[in-house]
């Protein structure tokens, strides 16, 4: 047994023969307190024999998969299938304020409530049927259509595809339109000279019709120009958008419109993403190269600011809260980050600003994690397990 009479924290970086009495190089099931007291940490029950992988803690449930299915647990053990066949692979996952969750991992996404989950994005028709002359009131001249899925489910729709310009005298017909299980089709027509699209109907059929007048297409087509929000990994919510790295490129759905994003709506970064963690006045991205601040408060005028960290850690990053975190001298305020920069654990705080947790004391070389913080009896926690 080892008595301490203080204690200064672990230290791996100093070479053995300089480290001090109150020093530790490796320290394993302990808690260090916030006086630096250590206790041993509490042990465990199992609950199941079941292997849970990818365990996020959503609203009122818990997600994690077993085998290739990902599931949603109930307090009580009440479980739901949320997908069959998501796979054993790493699963990135992001909380919604309306209680739902988004996951992914990379191939795959969709979003749940805990009872069902459903495809994140609605796919576009995949053809445009043939046109036809019908009896109508139309203006002669040249027009454009669209075509949209809507899935009766949520009424979700999906981005328009277009027509070239075609000549109609009076009416308009559609056949041979794709049909799609629990979708239906909306059907828009441009204005006279083919400008804009404006909803002619809707058709739960592969057969459309339009005798009315110009006057009466009036709701603009809000999805033309839009396409399908992209599959990727890490993921967060920040400002009425959900954002989703896809490489070296962050991406935002168009807000409020999670299943969307338009081609603008993308910002480069210097390496492959390896963390993404929104604060209240920006949003922090980690890198291979770089830990990353885009400072703003709209996504348009977001700007770039790197800290000069180095490279985060894949998964370190997590959110939490800056009052339970040290900077300087004190403790931070507001939303807040932690993540594994240049081998060190790193704070980043509102307007940018980072402080190293661990400075020259403790490093990592770990190149992957699974991360969380947490307070156990009152003590702030960053726990980041090698994958």
């Amino acid at each position: 047994m080892l008595t301490f009479e203080a204690f200064t924290g672990i230290n791996n970086v100093l070479p053995a023969h300089r480290l001090t009495g109150a020093d530790l190089i490796a320290a394993t099931d302990v808690n260090i307190g916030l006086t630096g007291e250590i206790s041993r940490r509490y042990g465990f029950t199992e609950e199941s024999d079941t292997c849970h992988k990818n365990i996020h803690e959503a609203a009122g449930f818990m997600l994690a998969t077993t085998g290739s299915a990902l599931v949603a647990i109930h307090p009580g053990g009440a479980q739901h299938v949320i997908h069959p066949a998501l796979g054993p692979g790493r699963v990135w996952y992001c909380n919604l304020p309306d209680g739902q969750t988004t996951y992914t991992n990379g191939l795959i996404h969709g979003v749940t409530d805990g009872l069902t989950g459903w495809d994140r994005s609605v796919p576009a028709p995949a053809s445009l049927g043939f046109p036809d002359e019908a009896f109508g009131d139309l203006f002669p001249g040249s027009y454009r259509y669209h075509l949209t899925h809507v899935r009766l489910s949520d009424r979700l729709e999906s981005p328009a595809i277009s027509s070239e310009p075609i000549s109609i005298n009076n009416g308009f017909r559609l056949d041979g339109l794709p049909q799609m299980d629990g979708h239906a089709i909306n059907v828009y027509l441009s204005g006279l000279d083919g400008e804009g699209g404006y909803l002619a109907g809707t058709t739960a059929t592969g057969s459309f019709e339009y005798t009315g007048n110009n006057a009466a297409l009036v709701l603009p087509c809000r999805t033309l120009g839009a396409r399908p929000f992209p599959v990727g990994t890490y993921t967060a919510f920040w400002r009425g958008r959900v954002l989703t790295a896809v490489g070296d490129t962050l991406w935002a759905c168009r807000p409020s419109a999670l299943h969307l994003s338009d081609w603008r709506d993308f910002k480069r970064l210097v390496g492959d993403i390896t963390a993404v963690q929104p604060v209240d006045d920006g949003i922090y991205v980690g890198t291979e190269k770089d830990l990353i601040f885009l400072a703003g408060t709209t996504w348009d005028t977001l700007a770039h600011v790197p800290t000069r960290r180095g490279p985060v850690v894949h998964g370190s990053g997590v959110s939490a809260p800056g009052d339970r975190l040290k900077l300087g001298d004190g403790t931070g305020a507001g939303d807040a980050m932690l993540c594994i920069a240049g081998g060190e654990v790193v704070a980043g705080f509102n307007g940018g600003q980072t402080s190293s947790l661990t400075g020259d004391r403790y490093k990592t070389a770990a190149a992957e994690v699974c991360a969380t913080f947490r307070e156990i009896d009152g003590i702030p926690q960053y726990i980041a397990v090698p994958q």
